[in-house]
């Protein structure tokens, strides 16, 4: 282990301010050998990202590398010229970004974008270049006649697939992933994975993963570093990481989040010392449908995104509404808060239809009696806004609070979901605080109105895993304290495994399978619902890849 790929040497990175600088990485150093996959791990605003940056010399203002070397090919790139930076990035290093359909320009086909990397790089033109692009879909089992599809017509798993063949279009010595499926679902992203590593294996590249999920790198990685507030915490093969690690924020990440298959773990969350939800729904769903059309000069075209759905919700009752991406599962969030109106189907609320399926305005007292948390904590506050203001709108709107009243209930909410002290969040604006923070006071606006129904559509897909036991905690405890019913919407089975009282799974806009949450878990009747427990258990990566070989020998004969 005397010649890595790259070395990382005591590498510093500050944010310029009015004041002092921010320092953003402390003093990293790590080695990546030739062939392996190494992983950085760490939550928001741990630095990894930051040192990807560095590494490729692409840090935004006001960013400024204030110490160390990154040394390849036994020149320090950090000393370089831009223009001799420009001769390694794709060539001796590419990177797989986070959300791939940001990574991709939206007005190019995936011919012209993969052809204009080799064109620029590698001069290669005309037969050359098109036979090397569909050289390179077909590494990434993506069907030729996807080459003149734009983004847009590609599913979020198709189009990361195509940035990592543009990756892979120069055949570099090192990949840098980074968070390269946070944005999908649980089966798509074990395939996305587990093609990444087929790929490594076949082609020899070295790949240094960046992500917040720990256990995720475990089943993989041959290498972590763990990362906090710009500072390198642990360092070691995963094997010694897996049996626990030795820092404690090692072991935080590791237990961070349970598993959806196994022995259940005992007092995780909170539960109800009895659950006795009485025989009067709270709401109920019949028949819902929804289908969403698109039409042009020469053309019009319907899909039908939830189909002939029903189930029940009783008062206090967590329901677990499970599914891949494009099972229908946040369509069906957005028809019973009625933010969108069902093609057919009704809502019951206790009992009551109050023409709530069919109407265009739906009454005020229904807006009140189901709030709805939503998926991304950044984008559902109003950032000109304070704390203050988000929580006060809905009330004055509701006239619940009187306004002498109105700042000690602020604060009491706030305080309600950890936000202490409840003064001092409630003069914050939203960027003035981290992703849970901001997804406390979504939660915090929607108990204010003391609803009877939370509909929570993956409100902790975008959080850090270390906090995601925090978001589901309030969940919990609201559910105790205030008799709440919950349709937790989410791909992620284990949450909902712990959280919820009952599991709904749906795909294609179906409903697959329903029942008692533990008893699914254990002893599930539908394929589906068994891919679904599979992929989101620890040893995923060798039971597809089983599945995989076994589906390749089919094939051969």
């Amino acid at each position: 282990m005397n010649n890595p790929i790259i070395s990382i040497r005591n590498l510093c990175v500050n944010y310029i301010t009015s004041g002092k600088p921010i320092e953003a990485v402390n003093d990293v150093s790590f080695d990546i050998q030739h062939g392996e996959i190494f992983g950085l791990v760490g939550e928001s605003g741990s630095g990894k990202s930051t040192v990807v940056q560095a590494i490729l010399r692409i840090l935004p203002t006001p960013a400024v590398i204030s110490g160390g070397k990154v040394i390849i090919n036994n020149k320090d790139i950090l000393s370089i010229s831009n223009t001799e930076v420009l001769q390694y990035r794709w060539k001796q290093i590419s990177i797989v970004m986070q959300s791939a359909l940001n990574a991709l320009n939206p007005v190019l086909t995936v011919r012209e974008q993969i052809e204009d990397v080799l064109k620029e790089h590698n001069d290669l033109k005309g037969k050359s270049a098109a036979d090397r692009t569909i050289e390179l879909l077909s590494l990434v089992d993506i069907d030729v006649n996807r080459l003149d599809s734009y983004p847009h017509q590609l599913s979020g798993g198709m189009r990361q697939r195509v940035v990592i063949a543009i990756a892979l279009a120069l055949m570099p010595p090192l990949i840098i992933m980074d968070e390269p499926t946070t944005a999908l679902d649980v089966i798509v992203e074990r395939e996305i994975l587990a093609k990444i590593i087929e790929l490594r294996k076949e082609l020899g590249f070295t790949i240094l993963f960046i992500t917040h999920d720990l256990n995720l790198l475990l089943e993989f990685a041959d290498r972590l570093a763990i990362m906090k507030t710009g500072r390198l915490l642990e360092l070691d093969r995963a094997q010694k990481i897996r049996r626990g690690g030795k820092h404690e924020y090692t072991q935080k990440l590791i237990r961070s989040l349970p598993s959806a298959a196994g022995t259940r773990e005992k007092g995780l969350l909170p539960k109800p010392e009895s659950l006795d939800l009485g025989e009067q729904p709270l709401l109920e769903v019949r028949n819902l449908s929804k289908s969403f059309s698109d039409s042009g000069i020469f053309y019009s075209s319907s899909s039908e995104v939830v189909k002939n759905v029903s189930f029940q919700v009783f008062p206090g009752e967590i329901i677990g509404l499970v599914g891949e991406s494009g099972s229908g599962k946040s369509t069906i969030a957005k028809l019973i808060t009625r933010l969108i109106r069902p093609n057919s189907g009704d809502i019951f609320l206790n009992g009551s239809n109050k023409k709530v399926s069919e109407a265009r305005k739906v009454p005020l007292e229904y807006r009140k009696q189901v709030q709805m948390v939503f998926q991304d904590p950044f984008s559902s506050l109003n950032s000109i806004h304070t704390v203050y203001h988000h929580l006060a709108r809905p009330l004055l709107r509701h006239r619940l609070v009187p306004e002498q009243k109105l700042s000690d209930y602020i604060i009491e909410m706030l305080e309600t979901v950890g936000l202490r002290p409840g003064t001092t969040f409630a003069e914050k604006f939203p960027h003035e605080m981290s992703g849970g923070e901001r997804q406390r006071v979504a939660i915090a606006r929607a108990l204010s109105l003391s609803p009877d129904l939370i509909i929570a559509d993956e409100p902790t897909s975008m959080l850090d895993v270390s906090i995601r036991m925090e978001i589901l905690e309030i969940f919990a405890r609201m559910r105790i304290e205030k008799n709440l019913a919950i349709v937790f919407i989410t791909h992620d089975l284990a949450s909902a495994r712990y959280l919820a009282d009952r599991i709904i799974v749906l795909q294609h806009g179906s409903i697959v399978e329903q029942g008692v949450a533990e008893d699914l878990i254990q002893s599930p009747k539908k394929a589906y619902t068994k891919q679904l427990i599979k992929a989101a258990s620890p040893g995923w990566l060798k039971s597809l890849s089983i599945i995989n070989t076994k589906k390749a020998r089919a094939n051969h004969v």
